[in-house]
């Protein structure tokens, strides 16, 4: 928050996308110590242990809209093995970003949900030969490919592919492996599926944040 010049005293709320330690492992204190509305499934906070006492807990489910000021956040359930885990549509005037991270197929409500999105964050885990070759232990690399787990950079081009559109304005790929992936095979991959399209093109990194972006 300090690179983009925000503080913690200036967040209006944080939204949950599931409970996995890696997504919720700051959460508990940062909602505490700031009195910041925690948006999130009841399974989400049923199995978040980690998180703790949430002081203003506002309950949501899969396709009913939050409105937050200017924002229409809309959660849509996706496939993950995780309690009641959501990814988000969000609108803003005129305006759609489509969010599709910690999936492991895409379904007819994901299409749904991220059709006409001006802004795609879209995951691109992990290429599927590096995977299998790699050094994960083979429950985790079954894990990772299963319907529970996350999209390939192959399953990110046939989402990117189906739901193009010429207003298309930016596309980041999201949740690389750093193991089982490569930034060049995820951009490769996203390009040939984009075509005749030319959306600025991201790749996000796992440790540092990207600069802010006016849409």
């Amino acid at each position: 928050m300090n690179s983009i010049d925000r503080t913690p005293e200036e967040l209006d709320a944080i939204f949950l996308t599931h409970e996995h330690s890696d997504h919720i492992g700051g959460v508990g204190p940062l909602v505490r110590k700031y009195s910041i509305p925690l948006y999130a499934t009841h399974g989400t906070i049923q199995a978040g242990q980690k998180l703790g006492n949430v002081p203003v807990f506002n309950p949501i489910q899969s396709g009913e809209i939050i409105q937050l000021a200017d924002l229409e956040i809309e959660p849509y359930a996706t496939s993950h093995d995780a309690q009641e885990s959501v990814a988000y549509a969000i609108r803003c005037q005129n305006r759609k970003l489509g969010h599709a991270t910690d999936m492991g197929i895409v379904t007819q409500t994901v299409h749904e949900a991220l059709k006409n999105s001006h802004v795609l964050l879209l995951e691109s885990n992990h290429d599927v030969e590096m995977l299998d070759f790699g050094p994960y232990p083979w429950a985790l690399k079954k894990r990772i490919k299963s319907d529970l787990g996350h999209l390939s950079n192959e399953s990110c081009g046939d989402l990117l592919n189906a739901i193009k559109h010429e207003h298309l304005q930016r596309v980041v790929l999201m949740h690389l492996s750093q193991t089982n992936n490569h930034p060049k095979i995820a951009h490769i991959t996203a390009l040939q599926a984009l075509g005749i399209y030319t959306p600025i093109l991201s790749l996000a990194s796992q440790d540092q944040p990207m600069e802010l972006t006016e849409v």
